[in-house]
């Protein structure tokens, strides 16, 4: 198990660029009847310039994530074209923020009908 999260970002080969080919790379793994939970940093604070980011424990160094910013709609429309159905959307926030903090979708996989 990982404890360092610079050695966790080391091994990450990037924010994702292209939503399509995750989408339809999950959509291969999960059963009919099955559902896919998404939760990333909330794409109006991205746009923002905020970035998800943590502190080097032995530096005390800042490291920033690199990311690419996705608007709601890229995720919803890239895992509708999947093959998924949205089931359900959340937009969390701590009581002191002004924008939402994280952004989560359901995705569920309906189960095909015999013969289809």
């Amino acid at each position: 198990m990982l404890t360092d999260p610079r050695e966790a970002y080391d091994r990450w080969p990037g924010h994702v660029e292209a939503l399509g080919p995750v989408f339809r790379g999950t959509r291969r793994v999960v059963r009919d009847g099955g559902t896919f939970y998404l939760a990333e940093l909330h794409p109006t604070r991205q746009f923002g310039g905020t970035q998800a980011h943590f502190e080097d424990e032995a530096t005390g160094e800042t490291v920033v994530i690199d990311a690419c910013a996705h608007p709601v709609s890229e995720f919803v429309s890239a895992g509708v074209e999947a093959g998924f159905s949205v089931r359900g959307m959340g937009e969390w926030r701590a009581d002191s923020d002004e924008h939402p903090r994280l952004l989560t979708i359901r995705f569920d996989m309906e189960p095909h009908a015999a013969g289809s």
